[in-house]
């Protein structure tokens, strides 16, 4: 069956844009001055909109008619969700706390998102935000700050890390490898402040555990 006039994908797609928009039934009747019950009959999949009614709906969400009535594969947790054919949506976390699964992150601890191209997702990558908290990464880094990582447990040595460290919260740190261990330096080094290189040898990064859950991606800062 074609996509044109599928109750069931316009509901979903319409499900999904009042989320991002934060626009519940009652709001969208009123700035598009449809009737509520005309716009839950589109939500239930009960009924489907004509073509000048969807137009007015991509015009408030600032989307194209398409993205209302095609059914395009989305993404959830930390790979994502698509919002167009471009841009996809990542959670920014606030903290990445130890024991926890991944997939359950997003939901306890999301504070915000990120658009990252969806070309980024190629070969089931995946990625995540910090909300940088601190000036131990100054200069490069400051407080504030949202760093996006690429999901994953290895890196290349200078590479700036997610790293957990002995069950703990994750740290940002730079990351050097060396044959006999793994040293975690901030860039903001001062001694007064305990801003200080960390090195772990290869039995502590087993036993403690060290574990690298993501390499920096891209920098993003709020002028």
């Amino acid at each position: 069956m074609s996509d044109l006039g599928n109750k069931e994908v316009f509901a979903k797609n319409l499900k999904k844009y009042m989320d991002i928009k934060n626009t519940d039934r009652n709001k969208l009747a009123s700035v598009t001055g449809f009737s509520y019950t005309t716009i839950n009959e589109w939500y239930t999949a009960t009924s489907y909109p004509r073509i000048d009614k969807i137009e007015i709906l991509a015009d408030y969400f600032g989307i194209s008619k398409s993205d209302l009535i095609e059914d395009r594969p989305t993404h959830s947790n930390l790979k994502g969700t698509i919002i167009d054919r471009n841009v996809v949506k990542i959670p920014v976390l606030g903290k990445i706390p130890a024991g926890i699964p991944f997939e359950a992150i997003e939901d306890t601890y999301a504070v915000d998102s990120v658009e990252i191209p969806v070309d980024w997702l190629r070969g089931g990558k995946e990625y995540f935000a910090l909300k940088i908290t601190g000036d131990s990464m100054e200069p490069d880094y400051k407080n504030d700050d949202t760093v996006v990582f690429l999901k994953s447990s290895d890196c290349t040595s200078s590479q700036d890390c997610c790293v957990k460290v002995n069950g703990e919260d994750a740290t940002f740190k730079r990351v050097t490898l060396r044959d006999n261990g793994i040293l975690l330096s901030p860039l903001n080094v001062d001694n007064n402040t305990g801003f200080v290189p960390k090195f772990y040898s290869l039995d502590e990064i087993k036993s403690l555990p060290i574990t690298v859950i993501g390499v920096a991606k891209r920098h993003i800062r709020d002028l």
